[in-house]
């Protein structure tokens, strides 16, 4: 029996090696060897600690003595309990490390925002100001091609302005993106975006002046030209504001629409000593965009000619059946083939009774239109406008068109204009003039072959003799 119960017990260690591992790490009071004859007897201790304590049957074999009944508990294993708050206390160590780092990484990071955000603000007013800016002048030019972003974008190119794209911004809110004006501004560095705005908006004052002597007889051409020579406008820009009708003057509702006219307003720019400011910068910059002071090189003039059409001329023209724009295509052939007053009075006369007869005489046969074809409308012809400008051709010749040609040939004066309404009163169809000015008469074709060949043979002694 005793056998039996050491091997249930031998058992029991085996199994629950583990607990009694646990127990032996337990440090309890030595005890002395007169100690040991108070054990109660294994049988005694084997009945009072039944299977259904085993806790304690195991406690009881390694302890001599009585304990308190409260002390017989397993204690927790202190050495697990530290290591658990060991590793406890250096999670919450590195997590509060971590968020020390962040936040110094963030007050780091907003530090260094606040800088730049302050660098910005301070540029940003500096640039709007233009305060503690260089005073840095230089010349900006602005042409029909530029829009508002190109504009901005070459002035910070230029060094007038640090930020452009605070300028766009500004000028959005503003509402200041439009309004600018072609032309070539001085400007500094330290001009506020408001003074930039109303410098760049703002037609730039000429003060220096020159006098322009327009001739009667000049194409609308040629008088370009003179105006450019004169640095008044550029000759190209001058040219679109008589190539179609403008649509702003009384004289214009005259105008018949006619796609042979070469240039619509050719006729109209009075001939005169005029005035104009001299544009400097014509001078430096090739490019430089003259349209605005030709508009009104031009204004002055067509307002000009319309000054001297006085009411007697226009109730003239009723009583001849001409309009305004026939006198003047009339009279711009009399200012080519005449010389003085007299002349012009004799050439209307035979154009007068040249349309006046148009059964007989159909065309005016003006060598003068071949002058002008020449020396203007076949310099306008190029491979994609040959068919175009042929049909023009023919409308001012007149030796093939019916009556006036298509367009005035010249801009012609008050002489001219005068000798268009007032014709001498003769019954010649024909004349020829001589390289001298001289000029002679008939009143038929055959009279007028006789003439040619006179001043041909005048001519001929005349260079024989030179």
């Amino acid at each position: 029996m005793d056998e039996n119960r050491l091997e249930n017990n031998e058992n029991i260690e085996e199994e629950d090696y583990g607990k009694t591992q646990e127990m032996d790490s337990i440090q309890l009071p030595k005890l002395s060897e007169s100690d040991h004859h108070g054990i109660t007897p294994r049988e005694e201790f084997t009945e009072l600690n039944s299977a259904d304590d085993m806790s304690k049957t195991l406690l009881m074999d390694s302890m001599s003595g009585e304990l308190p009944e409260d002390d017989y508990l397993p204690a927790e294993n202190p050495v697990h309990r530290r290591k658990k708050k060991h590793k406890k206390k250096q999670i919450n160590h590195t997590r509060t490390m971590g968020q020390i780092f962040l936040g110094v990484l963030l007050s780091v990071g907003a530090l260094a925002l606040g800088v730049m955000a302050a660098v910005n603000v301070i540029g940003g007013m500096r640039d709007i100001t233009g305060l503690a800016k260089p005073n840095r002048q230089t010349d900006f030019e602005i042409n029909a091609s530029m829009g508002v972003n190109e504009i901005v974008d070459n002035l910070h190119a230029a060094g007038v302005i640090d930020m452009p794209a605070l300028m766009k911004t500004y000028m959005k809110l503003t509402k200041q993106e439009s309004g600018f004006l072609n032309g070539v501004y001085t400007l500094s560095a330290n001009m506020s975006y408001n003074d930039l705005l109303e410098t760049l908006k703002t037609e730039k004052t000429y003060t220096k002046t020159v006098d322009v002597a327009i001739p009667e007889g000049l194409t609308a051409a040629q008088i370009g030209k003179l105006l450019e020579e004169n640095l008044v406008c550029r000759a190209v820009d001058f040219e679109t504001c008589y190539k179609a009708k403008l649509n702003k003057y009384d004289f214009e509702e005259g105008i018949e629409a006619d796609s042979n006219r070469l240039n619509m307003l050719e006729g109209y720019i009075f001939p005169d000593t005029y005035q104009f400011y001299v544009i400097d910068d014509m001078k430096k910059y090739p490019n430089f965009d003259t349209k605005k002071y030709a508009e009104r090189v031009a204004e002055k003039m067509f307002n000009h000619f319309e000054s001297q059409i006085t009411r007697s001329m226009r109730s003239r023209m009723a009583e001849l059946g001409l309009t305004l724009d026939e006198t003047i295509r009339l009279a711009s052939l009399i200012q080519w083939e005449g010389n003085n007053e007299e002349n012009m009075a004799m050439v209307s006369s035979v154009f007068h009774n040249r349309l006046n007869d148009p059964e007989t005489y159909p065309q005016l046969q003006s060598d003068t239109t071949d002058t002008y074809i020449d020396e203007v409308i076949k310099p306008a012809i190029n491979s994609s406008n040959r068919e175009k400008m042929q049909a023009v051709t023919d409308a001012y010749d007149t030796y093939k068109c019916e009556g006036l040609p298509a367009g005035a040939i010249c801009n012609p004066g008050l002489d001219a204009i005068n000798a268009a309404l007032y014709p001498a009163d003769t019954d010649y169809y024909y004349f020829v003039a001589s390289s001298s000015g001289e000029f002679f008469w008939a009143r038929t074709l055959e009279g007028h072959n006789e003439n040619i060949a006179y001043v041909e043979q005048l001519e001929a002694q005349q260079n024989g003799e030179s």
